[in-house]
């Protein structure tokens, strides 16, 4: 094989391995929480969000600005329902439990399961699953 060939087929191999690269790089996903209710003037959840990957797993970062009412079964899920359109009734309907939370302020970085194809959801959100109360939610894109 000539050298130009050599040097023409790793030209070639290069730009299909980027543009194949390109094909499979996530950008990040992220948003603000919108609030589901107030109470005593404050809103039930608040802050910036993101998802994000790291070595082959998903997680869900809220940022320092992160807020929520306490309550007693607060859970994040993803779910397929557009924000706009989850309540506390639907809120868990197709949706995948991320985890329950036990700070309600600052930072925070949860797994998303294995597996998950964050493709096929829609919202994220914050839902008291004993008393289904929607806490909030944001869109994913």
């Amino acid at each position: 094989m000539s050298y130009k060939m050599i040097t023409l087929t790793l030209l070639v191999l290069g730009t299909l391995m980027s543009g194949n690269a390109a094909a499979h790089n996530h950008e990040p996903l992220g948003g603000s929480l919108n609030s589901a209710f107030s109470s005593w003037g404050s809103p039930s959840l608040k802050g910036d969000w993101q998802i994000v990957e790291d070595n082959g797993t998903y997680f869900i970062e809220l940022g320092e600005n992160f807020k929520a009412k306490k309550g007693p079964d607060v859970k994040i899920f993803l779910s397929p329902t557009a924000a706009d359109d989850v309540t506390g009734d639907n809120a868990v309907n197709g949706s995948v439990f991320v985890t329950q939370i036990s700070d309600f302020d600052g930072s925070a970085r949860f797994a998303i399961p294995n597996g998950t194809d964050i493709s096929q959801f829609q919202s994220l959100i914050f839902h008291c699953e004993a008393f289904s109360k929607l806490w909030g939610s944001s869109a994913l894109r």
